[in-house]
């Protein structure tokens, strides 16, 4: 019996769940309400108030459970690690495991992450690379830095963070392990070298 209702409740938020992700590509988030919701899923109101306190309580939930996801994935990166994938030009294995994360989580992050989505949440996502980024770079980090650590970190994380929203923008023609080799050729050469337009400096002359 218990095994019964947890079923029913898990396909009762996913019909709500569905339903708030149906109206947030309509509508702003702040403008949708409970009856909203509860028609759009055709549940009733008292239904919705079994699972949340309200609209803004379902949506805030939700962005947890994805951020929380996210980070799992976020902290297995290691920059000494993944510069043994740069070298053979291979997809390290914690940036595919990020994008597939990010892959099963693509409508509501592209929602989150677009003009009708949550600007504080986009931030706290970038901040969560930039974080874990610059704790990591502390450790690999050569005696005196040839540029700021700061400005070096927010180059990277917002490149990163840039080739995810097109990512998800663009509909995930790429599969993560072209996404994550993408990643590794641009933090190995740069944008320009990796898109062709000049030559590795010990290829010139060649």
């Amino acid at each position: 019996m218990t095994e019964k209702l947890d079923r029913r409740k898990a396909r009762t938020r996913q019909l709500l769940h569905d339903a708030l992700m149906s109206l947030l590509q309509e509508k702003n988030a702040e403008t949708i309400t409970v009856t909203d919701v509860a028609d759009r899923a055709d549940v009733n109101r008292g239904t919705f108030y079994l699972h949340y306190k309200d609209v803004a309580d379902m949506l805030q939930q939700m962005k947890d459970y994805v951020f929380e996801r996210v980070q799992a994935r976020v902290e297995h990166l290691d920059i000494s690690e993944a510069m043994k994938y740069i070298d053979r030009k291979e997809p390290y294995p914690a940036s595919v495991g990020i994008f597939e994360e990010i892959g099963r989580h693509a409508e509501f992050l592209r929602i989150m992450l677009g003009p009708r989505g949550d600007l504080a949440f986009a931030r706290q996502l970038r901040e969560l690379m930039s974080s874990r980024m610059y704790a990591k770079l502390q450790i690999v980090a050569p005696p005196h830095w040839s540029m700021p650590a700061d400005y070096l970190v927010a180059f990277v994380a917002s490149a990163n963070f840039g080739l995810v929203t097109h990512w998800l923008d663009t509909g995930m023609h790429l599969t993560p392990e072209e996404m994550a080799k993408i990643i590794v050729r641009l933090m190995n050469y740069g944008p320009l070298v990796s898109s062709g337009i000049r030559q590795a400096p010990g290829l010139l002359g060649e």
